[in-house]
């Protein structure tokens, strides 16, 4: 209770001071941050969420700590605008990572694809996939929070639903430490949706990499669910980033350049033509909550039975096809049209 009331009065002190002094404000220039709104937004999300992993995991291995530390500054440095370059970023995130999956000795697998399981027997290709693995959803997690809560929602949904078939209890938290970190997160989705802070790259970052490190916690736990369970938890950030990497590449485009075309992006002009209100942020909010909900309900169906394999893999290839129909028919309406 003590933790919860420190740490509620942190983030509104520095919520504060960070809106009254214009710290680390989101630039507006930005032609994929101007999509959905004017206002300079403090992006210390991320400085939240570092706080409240820190308070759990400090007695845990340094290197963690240090891990969690530094894929945040990446983002910090980003959100500041000392480092502009997502090339530069993206090879210090493999730095980072390399360095991660090396020491804990970090494995993807199996796989319950025999042929795949055979070829991740080799240390090297399996040190490279689980390096890809935790890249594409850490870039991933960046790509989706393009709406107020649509990332940290996603993210408060796995957990919730891990705490609710007692899966979390594998991850090496506390009960005490598991509601800590959501009334964490509750709070920060609480500030992110009235418009007071945002994310930022640090808060993305860290996320997509904390969510990635937990799920692979429970799964290398000795319990038997399968592995495309965790792959659905993951579905959206992950298939977001390699749909948008495809999606620049067959346009010529560069796939580390961002724009305004991603689903939710798409989702946010579609209620914007149905919902006439001049408060932009209904519309973003009620877009943000439309695409969770969507995950819940697949999550809800996943978790009654987590162990089942083919299950999974069906709703895997589901929400995919969801995904690709809503993106084809938006895109179609929005931007086809346009050329013409």
């Amino acid at each position: 209770m003590l933790e919860n009331l420190i740490f509620f009065i942190f983030a509104i002190i520095l919520t504060y001071v960070a809106k009254k002094k214009n710290l680390f404000p989101n630039f507006t220039g930005d032609h994929h941050q101007k999509f959905f709104n004017e206002k300079k937004i403090p992006l210390i999300g991320g400085i939240l969420i570092l706080a409240s992993l820190l308070r759990f995991y400090y007695n845990d291995s340094s290197f963690l700590n240090f891990t969690f530390i530094n894929i945040f500054l990446i983002g910090f440095l980003s959100d500041a605008k000392f480092m502009s370059s997502p090339k530069l970023r993206l090879f210090l995130q493999l730095l980072i990572v390399s360095s991660f999956v090396f020491y804990f000795k970090i494995e993807v697998t199996p796989t319950r694809l025999e042929f795949f399981d055979s070829i991740l027997q080799n240390s090297y290709l399996s040190f490279l996939f689980s390096i890809f693995c935790f890249l594409i959803l850490i870039n991933g997690s960046n790509f989706i929070d393009g709406l107020n809560g649509l990332l940290l929602g996603y993210v408060l949904l796995i957990f919730l639903v891990l705490n609710s078939n007692h899966l979390i209890s594998f991850s090496g938290l506390s009960e005490l430490e598991i509601n800590y970190l959501i009334y964490s997160f509750l709070l920060v989705i609480i500030l992110n949706y009235l418009n007071l802070l945002y994310l930022g790259d640090s808060g993305a970052y860290l996320l997509g990499f904390f969510t990635g490190y937990l799920l692979i916690s429970i799964y290398n736990s000795q319990i038997s669910i399968s592995p495309y369970y965790v792959i659905l938890l993951l579905w959206y950030p992950c298939f977001e980033n390699l749909f948008s990497l495809l999606r620049k590449y067959f346009k010529a485009k560069s796939p580390i350049k961002p724009d305004n075309k991603h689903l939710h992006q798409l989702i946010f002009l579609f209620f914007k033509s149905k919902i006439k209100s001049e408060n932009i942020m209904i519309t973003n909010i009620f877009s943000s909550l439309m695409i969770n909900f969507f995950n819940l309900i697949i999550f809800i169906i996943a978790s009654k039975n987590p162990n089942l394999t083919f299950l999974q893999i069906k709703l895997i290839i589901l929400s995919i096809f969801i995904y690709c129909l809503v993106y084809y028919f938006l895109n179609k309406k929005f931007y086809s049209r346009s050329k013409k």
